[in-house]
């Protein structure tokens, strides 16, 4: 995580520097404290309601990201996450584990490959530096 943009507290685009950013990684901090010995994806199934294994590539398909940007309160969990927040709160989460502990659960990284490849998508990021952003976040992800 070499990159200034890594972290930035300002910048809306940074994996911290959004509000949905930074809280993510208060909460898993907070979460941590009180589980301290529990994998990532348990945090994880914390905040998904208990629907982790709906959190998967079927999200990726374009029909379903043009469905969710179409009809964003009929999307996965939209009762209470619109799909930045949810994927923000994926990634700001593991990145919270990184920083924290120096590793990302090998588990949760596949849930953290979704967040990022929604995020990526033509229909979701059409912004040049957000784009070298999540490229950046991805690249640490698989190498962490």
């Amino acid at each position: 995580m070499q990159e200034s943009f890594f972290w930035e507290t300002a910048d809306e685009d940074a994996p911290f520097g959004s509000d949905e950013g930074w809280t993510a990684y208060y909460e898993w901090h907070d979460w941590r404290a009180e589980n301290p010995s529990a994998p990532l994806l348990d945090c994880f199934s914390w905040f998904l309601d208990g629907r982790l294994d709906e959190y998967n590539d079927s999200l990726l398909e374009d029909g379903q990201i043009a469905a969710d940007i179409e009809n964003p309160e009929k999307a996965f969990l939209a009762d209470s996450f619109d799909m930045f927040t949810l994927d923000t709160t994926v990634i700001g989460t593991a990145l919270g584990q990184l920083i924290d502990e120096g590793l990302i659960d090998a588990a949760a990284k596949s849930y953290v490959q979704v967040a990022v490849s929604r995020q990526l998508h033509p229909m979701v990021c059409q912004d040049e530096y957000r784009r070298q952003i999540l490229v950046a976040i991805k690249r640490v992800i698989e190498a962490a």
